[in-house]
């Protein structure tokens, strides 16, 4: 009961902040939807950074690096800077092609037409739609796996729904602003609790003379496993990111392009030793875990057995600070992302702002109640993501290619991206590591790595294709940009 009261105060002081920072300051959709034009630096840098940096880094880098190795953890570090990286090229082009857009939905259907817009806004949904399920799994097990006496749907409808309050209320301004609260809290909670565990546990040289004699192929950077799976995070959470609204939205409210650029390159390097901090518990945990048969624990939940191995108390309560700023910062940036994508797909002109307001709010709710039932179901937070990344790595060069070329056309788009998917299925592994579809060659293993490279390396030859042949017999309309500026 007490560790349920400090999670439902923890949420209220946030959703408080949230509520009154907000009073007053939403008086039409674009406050509401993209506070365009308004956030500065420091701000900006700390609402990248809790956009992306959720619940879900307390277990998939942990789980990654203990299944595969330090190699596998530097890769899904730089994949998590990397959508930043790309963000520094994409968003800029994108304020100046499009300086009053609201959504990357909202860009594909002036650029491509209906029927990309629907595929895209369908592939946009779905992958903020599993990143939200994730964040909300992944917070409930924290709580669990500290407090197991609590039920996960109670953990997952009190944060839930308390995020859901002031995010239905103060819009993106409302999001951003407590995300910069939830940053600073992040931070120096994860040091502390890092720096602790490795004091507990003898100190660097101490874990690394233990994982020396216990799991050295971990720390081999030649391995090839690893190798495979850091290419597959890179590509996995680049693509999956470009299509998440929140950072879209983000993108727009920078206060100018040069506040933009700057504030990304910042945060992509904040990022980076984020993930590889937390991945380093699964480094601990082979250092005092690891025997010949493998690690004996459950990889995913590695964390919260380094704390049970004499931590102190505190920590176990830090655990949960760290838990919830980290999922509220991330579950409000992609319920307010939910709401301008339903938002924007409205004229206002067709209704007025408070009937608009109004149905975003219900389906932010509704959006969370299934979510909520599914997170109760426990299922695997990093197997949750790599499905939603395939489908997103299979549009990625396609609808972006768009940004820059003008003879890119919608059906090439939806055909390329699809035809992409199509094939990256025959080498993804159901979560046994099985082949989904069918094995191939002599092995009956699903492989990440290729099945990213196939969606992406695929749908990029087609779309050139495409272009090429649309070209060469002169039917390729040019696409005039001109006509994106209002």
């Amino acid at each position: 009961m007490g560790t349920l009261i400090f999670v439902i105060g923890i949420c209220s002081a946030f959703g408080a902040i949230g509520y009154f920072y907000s009073r007053g300051k939403v008086h039409s959709l674009q406050d509401y939807v993209v506070a365009r034009n308004s956030i500065n630096f420091s701000l900006t840098t700390a609402t990248f950074i809790a956009t992306g940096m959720g619940a879900w880094i307390l277990f998939a880098p942990i789980e990654t690096t203990i299944n595969f190795g330090l190699v596998a953890l530097i890769g899904y570090a730089i994949g998590g800077a990397s959508p930043l990286v790309a963000f520094w090229f994409l968003g800029s082009k994108m304020r100046q092609v499009m300086p009053q857009g609201n959504t990357l939905a909202e860009f594909i259907q002036l650029r491509f037409g209906g029927i990309s817009h629907v595929v895209i806004l369908v592939v946009m949904v779905f992958y903020m739609f599993i990143f939200l399920t994730a964040e909300l799994t992944a917070i409930g097990q924290t709580v669990r796996l500290i407090t197991p006496d609590i039920p996960m749907w109670l953990l997952a409808a009190i944060i839930g729904f308390a995020t859901t309050a002031y995010t239905s209320y103060g819009g993106l301004r409302a999001s951003i602003f407590t995300d910069g609260i939830q940053f600073i809290v992040m931070i120096p909670v994860l040091i502390i609790i890092f720096a602790v565990a490795v004091s507990q546990f003898g100190g660097l040289a101490e874990i690394s003379t233990q994982l020396g004699l216990r799991a050295q192929g971990k720390l081999d950077i030649t391995n090839q496993p690893g190798i495979e799976t850091g290419i597959a995070l890179i590509i996995a959470v680049l693509a999956a990111n470009l299509f998440h609204q929140g950072y879209w939205q983000r993108i727009f409210s920078a206060r100018n392009t040069p506040v933009l650029k700057k504030s990304l390159a910042i945060s992509s390097m904040i990022i980076v030793p984020m993930i590889l901090i937390t991945g380093f518990f699964g480094l601990i945990a082979l250092s005092v875990s690891h025997t010949s048969s493998g690690y004996p624990g459950i990889p995913a939940i590695a964390l919260f057995e380094v704390v049970a191995r004499g931590l102190p108390d505190y920590i176990g309560f830090l655990l949960i600070v760290l838990a919830i700023a980290l999922v509220m910062s991330s579950i409000d940036s992609l319920l307010n992302g939910i709401v301008s994508l339903a938002v924007a797909s409205v004229s206002p002109k067709q209704s007025n702002t408070t009937t608009l307001l109004r149905r975003s709010r219900l389906l932010t709710i509704a959006t969370v109640i299934p979510a909520i039932l599914i997170a109760s179901q426990e299922l695997s937070v990093l197997y949750m993501f790599f499905i939603a990344d395939l489908v997103a790595a299979g549009f990625i060069v396609p609808v972006f290619i768009g940004l820059y070329s003008s003879r890119t056309k919608g059906w090439m788009v939806v055909t390329a991206g699809f035809i992409g998917i199509l094939i990256s299925l025959l080498f993804f592994p159901n979560p046994d590591w099985s082949a989904v579809i069918i094995p191939l060659l002599d092995s009956a293993h699903g492989n990440l790595m290729h099945s990213f490279l196939a969606s992406l390396l695929v749908s990029t030859g087609l779309i050139i294709i495409f272009q090429q042949s649309r070209s060469a017999f002169g039917k390729n309309e040019p696409f005039d940009f001109q006509t994106l500026q209002s």
